[in-house]
């Protein structure tokens, strides 16, 4: 699933992403995930004083903000899928300016790898695009199927694993968005993924992968904050690294929601890890994939005319694979 990452200090202009997400990512729910939880205020109750002290009228209780650790913050894809929405329709239109610049075929098929609510899947179905997702979140994936359904458009959402999954008929192209990638641990798994794409494109076909790298003079420590709102529902997000290693190459952050609406405020609290690349190391990794070929580099800007090299200075990088 798709997921920002705390801002690197960097004096490379970065595009980082504004109220949309995306979100949620690795995305906006019509089933409120406030509605999931009771509002916990209470009145204060009045204090009872001894002897014969003047009595006085309790103050109304200002509403409390619960905070709750979820078990995955991937479960409330109507919350998660929020914060990116303002960027999928540039996201599509990227995508789609990919398929005509650097596929030498009209692209119908096309799999999203690590979908969760299927924001991209949902946008680009309206698009006329054969759409597939898959993740391992089947709450996401529901709330998917119903989008879809909603929406009136064809597409598939299915339970599985990125890094080993089959389908009968090969896509035209695949899509992996913003560090979803990451969220594979090691090279192992990083590789099985990128040979498994492989396998499931057509020769020609594309694989697009977004990610964020670490920069040269980048910093491994920040928090990364945006907002988004949609009728009633306001939500405030941050994003911080609170743990990391050059050795073992992961970073743990936390991903905090503040939840308003016209009822109630809550807070939900969440963490998550991710594998870190500099440029050489994701080239390196790249060359180990003998069936993908790395053709073009781009940006979070998402301008199909701007391409930038894959070196020390890249940051938020848009990698375009061909199947060979």
């Amino acid at each position: 699933m798709a997921t920002n990452v705390a801002t690197r200090k960097t004096a490379k202009k970065t595009n980082v992403k504004k109220a949309a997400a995306k979100p949620a990512t690795k995305t906006a729910a019509k089933t409120s995930a406030a509605s999931r939880s009771k509002a916990t205020s209470k009145a204060i109750e009045p204090v009872k004083s001894k002897g014969k002290a003047k009595a006085t009228k309790a103050k109304p209780a200002a509403n409390k903000v619960r905070t709750e650790t979820v078990k995955s913050w991937y479960d409330y894809p109507q919350l998660y899928e929020l914060g990116f929405l303002k960027e999928t329709p540039k996201e599509s239109k990227f995508c789609e300016a990919v398929f005509k610049k650097y596929v030498p075929f009209p692209v119908k098929r096309v799999l999203e790898l690590g979908c969760g609510s299927g924001r991209l899947v949902c946008d680009m179905a309206t698009r006329g695009f054969a759409m597939t997702g898959l993740d391992l979140n089947p709450t996401a994936l529901e709330y998917c199927k119903k989008k879809l359904k909603k929406l009136g458009v064809k597409g598939e959402a299915v339970v599985g694993d990125m890094t080993k999954f089959e389908f009968d008929e090969p896509f035209d192209a695949a899509i992996n968005s913003i560090n979803t990638f990451r969220h594979l641990e090691s090279e192992e798994a990083a590789l099985a993924h990128l040979d498994c794409v492989a396998e499931h494109l057509k020769p020609g076909g594309v694989f697009i992968l977004s990610l964020h790298l670490l920069p040269v003079d980048g910093d491994l420590w920040g928090t990364e904050r945006w907002a988004a709102k949609e009728d009633d529902l306001s939500v405030y997000y941050a994003l911080t690294v609170v743990e990391t290693s050059m050795k073992t190459r992961l970073e743990k952050l936390r991903i905090s929601m503040l939840v308003k609406n016209n009822k109630e405020s809550f807070r939900l609290s969440d963490h998550i890890t991710l594998r870190i690349y500099t440029a050489p190391q994701l080239k390196s990794l790249i060359a180990k994939s003998k069936k993908l070929k790395l053709i073009a580099v781009h940006d979070f800007w998402y301008d199909i005319e701007s391409t930038q090299k894959l070196n020390g200075e890249a940051v938020d990088s848009i990698l375009i694979l061909q199947r060979v």
